[in-house]
């Protein structure tokens, strides 16, 4: 019985493990997810980058890039990063296996946005703006 147990044990574990999706940043973070067919597709590298470029405005807004690329998750450096179910974040966010763009998900965990690539960050920036967690953090900033 205390075998059974600890199998048991052993198993949700495992399957908490492989189910975790972006529940660690709730609350935390705003998080914009590329998907795209490659790392080398010339319309992710040049969106990619596009938002890169804006270092500033993206720690500002709490925004976290990731990269979701077939059935790999990769960070801002383009790291894999290993313990994502990305089916479940496929079908979380309605991301279908050729989508080419990104999907903006707030700090409550909800997608926002989900346009296809090309998109001026200016157009995300602005999104964020105007959700009212952002105004709050807009008006608590004015001293800072």
């Amino acid at each position: 019985m205390k075998m059974i147990s600890s199998l048991a044990l052993f198993l949700f574990a495992m399957h908490a493990a492989a189910q975790q999706d972006f529940s660690k940043f709730k609350w935390r973070n705003r998080i914009l997810l590329f998907s795209a067919e490659s790392l080398s597709d010339e319309n992710f590298t040049a969106q990619f980058k596009s938002f890169m470029d804006s270092q500033k405005k993206l720690e500002d807004r709490n925004l976290i890039l990731f990269t979701l690329i077939k059935g790999r998750i990769y960070d801002k450096d383009l790291k894999p990063v290993s313990h994502y179910d990305t089916a479940a974040l496929r079908k979380k966010y309605d991301i279908g296996g050729s989508f080419s763009g990104l999907v903006l998900i707030g700090k409550d965990g909800a997608s926002k946005l989900k346009k296809n690539f090309p998109v001026e960050p200016r157009t995300i920036f602005e999104t964020i703006d105007q959700m009212p967690m952002r105004q709050k953090e807009m008006r608590e900033n004015i001293d800072d």
